[in-house]
């Protein structure tokens, strides 16, 4: 059986939403110390991270990778983290490659990669670590930060996507369902060791977000400032060799459309 870890989490949603076929046991992180939850667990899968974390140094008492860790090494459970790709520093984000030396974007990525050495040190092979690009879905949630609910939030009050940096600015996003696709084979096949989750090339977010306003049949895109900044896409050669699996720019550009039509419906059916 699987343990998801961080039920209400956006990617943890997704995920399940599309688990059938598969033996899940899906609880929010303040059940972790209920040792019951962890009967008959081949696989762990964490969602949870404390937000904490994303703005200050390490502290443990906040690391629940930390806390599921032990448990994984007491049970002999495979475990999934969640990394990002804010462990690649800046110099080496374009073309960034698993076994490259890290040292973290910022203190959230240096939070995420001491988290992976920790886990690394505990559970050995017994370990997948993924390091998504922009995982990008339908969020909706007025204070999101994440790329979807960035985009969509605006277009949905507005009608206009105001871009912070240039439109041609190339990032590695892929879409949810695509990431959702590549965590199923993992808790399949159990890996060991560290795989980049990203499409197979980087694309401008001008273009992302016109794809959005095609599908949603109306709207305007603004690029506020020329900036071209943070731009960044991981080598993809361990997803394509391990799990046979790639996303191109047609299956993201088809996503893209279709989160457009999405949001059109849903707020037909709220002016109805």
């Amino acid at each position: 059986m699987i343990l998801v870890v961080g039920k209400n989490s956006f990617l943890a949603k997704e995920f399940l939403a599309r688990a059938q076929g598969l033996l899940v046991r899906a609880i929010s992180h303040a059940e972790i110390n209920d040792e019951r939850v962890f009967r008959d667990i081949s696989c762990i899968v964490n969602f949870s991270f404390s937000p904490v974390l994303c703005e200050q140094h390490y502290v443990q008492s906040f690391d629940i990778d930390a806390r599921l860790a032990h448990l994984a090494v007491d049970t002999g459970a495979h475990y999934v983290m969640l990394s990002s790709r804010k462990v690649y520093q800046e110099a080496i984000q374009w073309g960034a490659r698993e076994d490259a030396h890290v040292t973290g974007s910022d203190i959230y990525g240096q939070n995420k990669l001491r988290i992976e050495n920790e886990l690394i040190a505990a559970l050995g092979n017994r370990l997948t670590i993924l390091r998504p690009g922009n995982v990008f879905g339908y969020e909706r949630q007025p204070e999101r930060k994440r790329f979807g609910a960035y985009l969509l939030n605006q277009l949905a009050a507005t009608g206009v996507i105001r871009l912070t940096v240039s439109p041609f600015v190339r990032r590695d996003v892929v879409p949810v369902d695509f990431f959702c696709e590549v965590l199923r084979e993992v808790v399949a096949r159990k890996p060991g060791g560290i795989i980049n989750v990203g499409a197979e090339k980087s694309m401008e977010i001008g273009r992302i977000a016109l794809w959005l306003i095609d599908g949603f049949g109306s709207g305007r895109m603004f690029a506020e400032s020329p900036l071209e900044e943070d731009e960044f896409q991981l080598n993809t050669e361990r997803l394509r060799s391990t799990l046979g699996l790639s996303c191109d720019q047609d299956r993201l550009a088809e996503f893209s459309v279709e989160l457009g039509r999405r949001l059109r419906r849903e707020i037909d059916c709220d002016v109805d």
